[in-house]
């Protein structure tokens, strides 16, 4: 019980600092390092804003166990209530053991949740509400007609009752008779990106996320020093030393400097710019030509 408030308590704590980012401007991969269980670290001349992350205890943890939350998870247990809960979009989740060529992965296994409103839209003036806690949609809601339901204004927009909006890339809101137009626990949660479910492998090797535009939200695709080489470009006046570098398998990369991945950096269709910006992983940005 003491740990369940304890857990509560941070999440209404992380829940500020991620509107707080979201409002000052703070740009970089704070989710993903966040998420995982790094530290931050601010330079002397810093503003509010981290200059890397200390990630050794993530990188040096026992690869034989699955790790979420800052919980332990041992070769074929479940997923306890609570981090269900945290994560519900993904459901049967169990710390997945094997071997396959003398080599000996241990990661979770879940299975994704499919959501009805995916595959069938709604006509007006019929439509889906969502619960904050829920991955989908509770219940399809048809009002009668010239009948009038709560709304909600935020950001100079009008939601219905049981609406879902976003709050930049971190927070998803739902319109309830609780929401007063201000950010909080009752009507928010964080959007995250599951990186301890889905992406430690590309982690631990040290793999590159690429995010689409911009670095708020989740990656659409990993790249990985394993299949896809790296280069990096000379060092310039806007390279920074630190004492941190960025990693991207076995190469080192200061501050400020950028990576070249063959081919998928600069495509007919799309351009992937890579560099070291808050150290110890890569950042790469995909945009269309």
């Amino acid at each position: 019980m003491i740990k369940t408030k304890i857990q509560t308590f941070l999440l209404k704590l992380g829940l500020i600092f991620l509107y707080l980012n979201y409002t000052n401007g703070c740009v970089s991969n704070k989710k993903l390092y966040t998420e995982i269980g790094c530290k931050p670290i601010y330079s002397n001349d810093s503003n509010s804003c981290p200059a890397a992350y200390d990630c050794e205890e993530v990188f040096s943890r026992p690869i034989n166990k699955c790790y979420l939350n800052g919980n332990v998870y041992e070769p074929v247990e479940r997923l306890s209530k609570t981090d269900s809960a945290l994560n519900p979009c993904f459901s049967a989740c169990f710390c997945d053991q094997k071997t396959y060529d003398n080599k000996t992965t241990t990661k979770f296994k879940c299975a994704k949740v499919e959501c009805p409103s995916h595959f069938k839209r709604l006509r007006d003036p019929c439509y889906y509400q969502y619960d904050k806690d829920s991955c989908c949609e509770v219940k399809k809601y048809c009002p009668e007609e010239k009948a009038i339901g709560h709304e909600c204004v935020h950001d100079n927009k009008v939601y219905k009752n049981g609406h879902r909006f976003y709050v930049g890339d971190n927070l998803r809101c739902v319109c309830s008779p609780e929401f007063n137009g201000t950010i909080s626990d009752k009507s928010c949660r964080e959007v995250g990106c599951s990186y301890e479910i889905l992406y430690m492998e590309n982690i631990l090797s040290r793999g590159a996320p690429v995010y689409f535009k911009k670095v708020d939200g989740c990656p659409i695709e990993w790249l990985n020093p394993k299949y896809d080489a790296a280069t990096t470009d000379e060092i310039t006046s806007t390279s920074k030393s630190i004492g941190h570098n960025c990693k991207y398998g076995d190469l080192s990369i200061s501050v400020g400097q950028n990576m070249t991945i063959g081919p998928q950096s600069d495509s007919d269709t799309y351009k992937t710019t890579c560099s070291c910006n808050i150290p110890p992983l890569i950042t790469c940005i995909k945009v269309r030509k």
